[in-house]
């Protein structure tokens, strides 16, 4: 249902293993890497892309007073915490989302509630504040990227569920939609 898959946080990181790319300590779903690697899959046949990091920012804990260190993506170390895509990365996908029609933003792509891994999530939140596309944010995350980097008012339509979000665009019925179309 879309040509770019933009992936952060440990779900990016599932990606990433699914990719051969190491990740260190950071989070992931081991047990899904079969799936990751099944859509990279299905999106390549048809001419779309699930665009990897191509850098990305580590630290050895996850805390306010951790110090982030920017690191080319093939370059994370055994015991790093991926906890946000770097710089470039964050441009890349500003490109990507720059050329989109229709953006569907469901989640940040680093732990942007500490501001030295928050430069990824700012940089999409910008790009998409700066989109003529229809634009969609959903979840309680992404709302607070939102509200953090204040663009309310540059996202077509902001909606409060997060997973419901979700399965409504994935053409599942919802009870309380099923209950207004009667």
């Amino acid at each position: 249902k879309v040509d770019q898959l933009i992936v952060g946080g440990g779900i990016a990181n599932t990606f990433m293993l699914a990719s051969g790319m190491r990740i260190g300590k950071s989070l992931a779903e081991p047990d899904l890497v079969g799936e990751a690697q099944a859509i990279i899959d299905i999106m390549k046949a048809r001419g779309a892309q699930v665009p990897l990091p191509v850098d990305v920012v580590v630290a050895d804990e996850l805390s306010a007073l951790a110090r982030a260190n920017p690191v080319a993506a093939d370059a994370v170390r055994p015991d790093d915490l991926i906890l946000d895509v770097g710089v470039k990365t964050g441009r890349i996908f500003a490109d990507l989302i720059a050329r989109a029609g229709t953006i569907v933003w469901n989640g940040p792509v680093g732990v942007f509630e500490y501001d030295q891994f928050a430069g990824g999530t700012k940089a999409i939140a910008e790009a998409i504040a700066a989109s003529k596309a229809f634009s969609i944010a959903g979840g309680g995350d992404t709302l607070a990227a939102v509200a953090k980097y204040g663009i309310a008012g540059k996202v077509s339509y902001i909606s409060t569920g997060g997973g419901a979000f979700l399965e409504f665009l994935e053409g599942k019925t919802l009870p309380a939609v099923e209950v207004l179309e009667q």
